[in-house]
This record gives C-alpha cells, sequence and structure tokens, in this order.
C-alpha cells in the first residue's frame, strides 16, 4: 500500500515541475518584446530516490533550477563593437557638422569669399586712384572678416556644444554604474534567499550593454551573483559600492572638461566608445582663450641675438649694429608678437645677457654699446648654458637665436668634441631653440680640424647659415632677409598641424592658419606702400582684441580704412602705380603656406583643408556604417540564444501541457486502483 502511496507522490512532482515549466514557457512569451530580456528555462531532473519496504523507490521529477539562455561570449563580442560604433559615430556627427559650417562646395564659402576679395584688389591695380574701386576692395574686406568671424563663431559654438554633450554623457555613466550598484544589492539578497533574480540579471546585463557604447567597461562577476565594472584601471562599481567620474576642466582657465575619478583628481581612460569620440571630435585641447593647441596662430617670436665680441676686426660689429633695425622692422612688418634679448660673449664665457622684450630702442642701444675685447676664442657652451638657464618670455612661444660670429664652435684652436656638439644641440632642442649662426662661410661645414662646422649646430636645431663676410653695402638685404625667414618660419609653426586624432581643433588651427597669414602679408605690403596722400601705408586689417593675434572672431578691416584714401595700391606716390595692388591680387597663387610636409599657395592650402575634412567625414561614416554591421551581425548571434522563439515556445509547452496532462492521468488511474482496493476489495455479494 506503501507503495502507491509512492506513486501518487511521483505523479504530483512530474505535474508540479510540468507545471512550473509552462509557467517560465508563459513568462518568457509574455517578454517577447521586453528590452534587454534573456529567455529562460526550467531545468528538470530525476528527484532523488528513497529507499522504502527494503527497495529503492523512483520519487519523480523535481525543477533544479530556472536558468537564463545567455552567452557570456557572445556579449563580450557585442560589448566591444557597440563600444567601436559608439566612439565612430561620435566622430562621424562632428565631420558633419563641422561640414555645415564650413559650406563647400555647394554652399558659399570661404573660398568664395576669399576670391571676391583678391579680385578687388586685381579691379584696383586697373585703376589704383579711382575710390570707387577702393570702397569696393574695403566692402570685400569687410565682407571676408564677417564670414571669417562667423564661421569662428560657429565653430566655437559646435566644440561648446559637443563639450555639454560629453558632460552629459559623464552624467549618463554616472547613472548606469548607480544602477548596476543598486541592483548587485538586490540581486544578492535574492540569491541568498535561494531565489534566482533571472529578471534583475537582464536589466543589469542591459545597462551594461548601454554602458560599453559609452565607454570601454571591464565586467567581472561574482559567484554570488554581484558583478565589478572597471574602466581604465578603476572600479566604478564594486559590489554595491559605486564611484562616479566627474567632469573636471582640462587646463588652467579652459572650459573643456575631461572626466576624472571621484574623489582622486586623476583623469581616467574611458577607452573607446562615445565619450572618446565626443573628446577627439571636439579636440583633447585646452580651451582657454587663446589657446594655441585650440587654433589660436602662435605668432610669438622670442628671438635672442647672441654677439661674439672678441674680434677687434674694424667694421666687425659695426655692420650688425648698423643694420639690426632692418631686422626689427621686418618682423615688425610680418606681425609677429616678438621680444627682444641681447647676449654677448667672447673666450671668457657671457658677458652680457639683457631682456629687452618689446623695447626695441633700448635693444638698439645695447647692441650699439657693445665693443670688441679681444677675448679670444668664443665659448659657445657658456652661451647654451646661459639659454638654457633663461627663463622663457612666453611659454610656447617660438624661441629663436641668431649667433653672430667669425670664429668655429668652441674658438680658433680649441676643436667641440662630437659628444660636445650633441650636447649643445641637446640642450638647445629641449629648450625649444632654433639657431641660427651668421658665420665665415668656411665655417659652414668644417670648423677646426676634426671638429664639425656651425651647419651641425643649424640643421640639429632647424636654423640657417648666413654669410658674415657679405658686403657692408648688402648688410640691410642680409638683416632683411633673416627677418624674412624669422617670419617664415613662424609662418610654417602656424601651418604645420601634427598627426592628431583630433577634428575641429585641428581645421581650425588650419583655418586661422590661413586668416592669420593672409592678413599680415597684406599688412605687410600695405605697410611698404604709399597712400593716395602720399603717407606712409598702414595695415588693412587689425585684431578686434590686440592683446590676442588675427583669427576667426578676432578680425576686422582697420578702422583707419573707413577713409578710402588710406587703402594702398602703389609703392611710390606716382600717378597709376599699382604695385601693391597686384602684390595683394598675386598673394593668392603665392606658395605661402608651407608646412613640415608641403608649400601651398592660399587657395591650394584651404582645398587641402576641404579634402583633409571630406576624407575625414567619408572614413568616419565608413566605419559607422560597417561597425553598424558588426553590432548587428553580434547582437543576431546573441538573440539567436538569448531571445525568445514563439514556435519553440509553442513547442515546449505542448510538451510541457501534455506533460502534465499524463501526471495528472496517472494521479487518476492511481486514485480509481485506490478506489477499488480501499472500497472493494474483500466485498462479497450477498
Amino acid at each position: 500500500m506503501a507503495i502507491n502511496f509512492i506513486g501518487l507522490n511521483t505523479a504530483v512532482s512530474g505535474m508540479n515541475s510540468n507545471q512550473k515549466s509552462l509557467e517560465v514557457t508563459g513568462h518568457n512569451i509574455s517578454n517577447l518584446g521586453t528590452l534587454g530580456f534573456t529567455r529562460q528555462q526550467a531545468v528538470l531532473q530525476t528527484a532523488h530516490t528513497r529507499y522504502i519496504a527494503n527497495s529503492w523507490v523512483e520519487m519523480g521529477a523535481a525543477v533544479q533550477e530556472i536558468r537564463q539562455i545567455r552567452h557570456t561570449f557572445l556579449d563580450n563580442i557585442y560589448r566591444r563593437e557597440v563600444n567601436a560604433l559608439g566612439y565612430w559615430e561620435a566622430r562621424m556627427n562632428g565631420v558633419k557638422d563641422l561640414e555645415a559650417i564650413l559650406g563647400e562646395p555647394i554652399l558659399d564659402g570661404l573660398q568664395s569669399a576669399l576670391n571676391e576679395f583678391w579680385d578687388s584688389w586685381q579691379e584696383l591695380a586697373k585703376q589704383p586712384d579711382s575710390l570707387t574701386v577702393r570702397a569696393l576692395v574695403r566692402q570685400r574686406g569687410e565682407a571676408l572678416v564677417y564670414h571669417v568671424n562667423h564661421m569662428g563663431s560657429q565653430i566655437n559654438k559646435l566644440q561648446d556644444d559637443i563639450n555639454t554633450e560629453i558632460i552629459k554623457r559623464i552624467d549618463e555613466v554616472n547613472q548606469i554604474t548607480a544602477k548596476i550598484a543598486e541592483l548587485n544589492v538586490t540581486i544578492a539578497k535574492a540569491e541568498v534567499a535561494g531565489n534566482r533574480a533571472n529578471d534583475y540579471y537582464d536589466q543589469r546585463n542591459n545597462l551594461v550593454d548601454q554602458l560599453s557604447k559609452l565607454v570601454s567597461a571591464e565586467v567581472r562577476e561574482h559567484p554570488d551573483g554581484q558583478m565589478d565594472i572597471i574602466v581604465g584601471g578603476y572600479y566604478l562599481v564594486s559590489k554595491a559600492q559605486q564611484t562616479n567620474i566627474v567632469p573636471s576642466q582640462n587646463a588652467a582657465l579652459s572650459h573643456y572638461i575631461i572626466p576624472k575619478v571621484e574623489g582622486l583628481d586623476v583623469q581616467i581612460n574611458v577607452g573607446e566608445g562615445a565619450i572618446k569620440g565626443l573628446m577627439e571630435a571636439r579636440g583633447m585641447v585646452s580651451g582657454a582663450k587663446g589657446s594655441y593647441d585650440n587654433g589660436t596662430p602662435n605668432t610669438t617670436a622670442d628671438i635672442t641675438i647672441a654677439v661674439d665680441v672678441s674680434n677687434l676686426t674694424p667694421g666687425y660689429l659695426e655692420n650688425l649694429q648698423n643694420n639690426i633695425e632692418n631686422y626689427i622692422n621686418e618682423i615688425k612688418t610680418r606681425g609677429l608678437d616678438y621680444n627682444l634679448r641681447l647676449v654677448a660673449f667672447d673666450g671668457s664665457g657671457v658677458v652680457v645677457n639683457e631682456n629687452y622684450r618689446t623695447d626695441e630702442a633700448a635693444f638698439i642701444a645695447g647692441l650699439n654699446g657693445l665693443s670688441g675685447t679681444g677675448a679670444a676664442e668664443p665659448d659657445f657652451g657658456a652661451v647654451v648654458t646661459t639659454l638654457s638657464e633663461s627663463m622663457p618670455f612666453r611659454e610656447n612661444a617660438n624661441r629663436y637665436v641668431f649667433v653672430y660670429t667669425d670664429q668655429s664652435i668652441n674658438g680658433d684652436g680649441i676643436a667641440a668634441s662630437d659628444e660636445q656638439v650633441k650636447e649643445y644641440i641637446n640642450r638647445l632642442n629641449a629648450n625649444n631653440f632654433k639657431v641660427s649662426v651668421v658665420t665665415e662661410p668656411s665655417l659652414y661645414e668644417t670648423g677646426d680640424p676634426a671638429e664639425h662646422g656651425w651647419n651641425a649646430i643649424t640643421q640639429g636645431t632647424g636654423g640657417e647659415l648666413y654669410d658674415i663676410s657679405t658686403d657692408a653695402a648688402d648688410y640691410p638685404g642680409l638683416l632683411s632677409r633673416i627677418g624674412a625667414d624669422t617670419g617664415n618660419d613662424v609662418n610654417k609653426v602656424i601651418v604645420t598641424v601634427d598627426e592628431t586624432l583630433d577634428i575641429i581643433s585641428s581645421v581650425k588651427k588650419m583655418l586661422n592658419a590661413i586668416i592669420s597669414v593672409v592678413a599680415r602679408e597684406v599688412n605687410r605690403l600695405q605697410l611698404s606702400g604709399k597712400t593716395l596722400k602720399g603717407e606712409d601705408g598702414g595695415v588693412f586689417f587689425e585684431p578686434i582684441e590686440p592683446s590676442l593675434p588675427m583669427e576667426m572672431g578676432n578680425i576686422r578691416v582697420a578702422l583707419a580704412m573707413k577713409d578710402l584714401n588710406n587703402i594702398v595700391a602703389s609703392a611710390t606716390d606716382a600717378n597709376g602705380d599699382n604695385q601693391i595692388a597686384l602684390a595683394v591680387a598675386h598673394l593668392r597663387n603665392e606658395s605661402l603656406m608651407e608646412g613640415y610636409s608641403q608649400t601651398l599657395s592660399i587657395d591650394d592650402f584651404y582645398q587641402y583643408i576641404i579634402l583633409r575634412v571630406g576624407n575625414m567625414g567619408h572614413d568616419a561614416e565608413q566605419i559607422a556604417m560597417n561597425q553598424q554591421t558588426l553590432v548587428y551581425a553580434a547582437d543576431n548571434d546573441r538573440q539567436s540564444i538569448m531571445g525568445v522563439s514563439l514556435d519553440e515556445e509553442m513547442s515546449n509547452m505542448i510538451k510541457f501541457k501534455y506533460a502534465y496532462n499524463a501526471a495528472t492521468k496517472t494521479i487518476s488511474v492511481i486514485n480509481e486502483m485506490l478506489d477499488t482496493l480501499i472500497n472493494r476489495t474483500g466485498i462479497t455479494g450477498r
């Protein structure tokens, strides 16, 4: 009899286990459209056998667990691909917005404004005395600066908008990690109680998917069901503990932000993802006003004239002293923001080291006050030491040294060893000095026997060599040429953009290079000519804020140009002279934009910018599209395992229903059998 009742329990266990399986199937079907839901499965096992009446009796079925059908490996693939997608989408959107601002080639962009400006000067060259054409020149100049300033304000706003978007994305990361930490607590409580928190696992996994699009997150799961989130080596989530990342300014006076770990003031490496893509689209640069990294042209020139005063030869110092104004005038007309230092040295070392900053009169007086000392064998090593120990006028300024000597590197008779020359070069480069030398041509390539010539120093630091034996009559031209070379090198620094992943800041730097070079070259030509009144010419363009270089947002037609007579068309005061107007018109075709990898005209350089932006946009869009395909493929692979299939669930429902019915039928049969045994056995008819 006991065995029969055990059979009843076996049937009941089958009914209960299949009923639970039906409930799980219904749960799957009802969550068919739930985002991030992972299908579940009731895992059945044989119930533990029992030893009854001297025999082992099977006890039917039991539900071992309600498990999720999920593949961690496919989750990792999906999160890696969606992380790259977030990165490239951010870059793609940044380039698209920039292209809309530039408006090339369909809309009227900067190229159109430049063309009209050059054409107006061409017209002035035809009628150099016409006030009507001069009015056209001024109007086209005003149209150019309006377009430039408007374009600059739009680009600045785009960077600010992206910066704001980065802040929002950082907040989103914090919200996600806070929710993950809360779910860790909920899951731990459920697991301790012996329950499976599958739906909470789904919510958490969905949050991790969202987080992976923003940052590169490393996920670690604990045996108790809790999860750690690590970004850039820092725990943002450690079980129930959550740490925020905070937006913090990336430089002094900058309003641009970078993500830092809260409480540590340490920048966190977010890896790839949308935040990194946004930072590169904006530019990983300082947002401070006048930041060279963010595009402001670096027109600074901190200049040191190092004079060897050991020579007593008549005319040696006088050639430099009498013509130094030509050098200063040249760098002034080229619009450089310069400072001046004077160093004098001889065999005893450095005898003069004076900073004159912008006081050119005092500088010239100091230079004119020098006289020969006769202390032979001038010590260039002492000059290098003095330069290395001297504080720069300004941080990040272009620093130039012009050495004036007719002696070899360490003076005649004392050969500079290879090690010494290498040390000089390394120390000069460490302080960003470009050294040019005015010396005897015989000392260009070789000095004393077995000694390097001065070309080792100039080539090692990026300087030039000039002939100190130039005739006195040609010295004005020599000093003017040295000044022109200084201006050209400054332009080269402005034009050159290092290979970087930054988008808007690098394009902004190139656009400002065009504005700076155009404005300063036009001003140089205007300063070299005469007005209609026969007076010396003045600048055509000027900065709105004088303390900053001319750039997008900080340039205007000079107020003096309201008097049309002040527009310079002629080099002399002669009627019909159109030399300056022609020279300005021809600037469009001159190779002024000389960088490390190209020498281009203004128009060609602008086309290079447009081509660069177009290539960046095409690459970002193409990669984003490819990445989207990979994300779809990875998600499809996941869904093929974790997704709910109606066909499969319906077949399971039928299977469990029949199993349930069979269990109930078994109970019915056992019930009839027991009824017969209890109520009918032993009863006989009367």
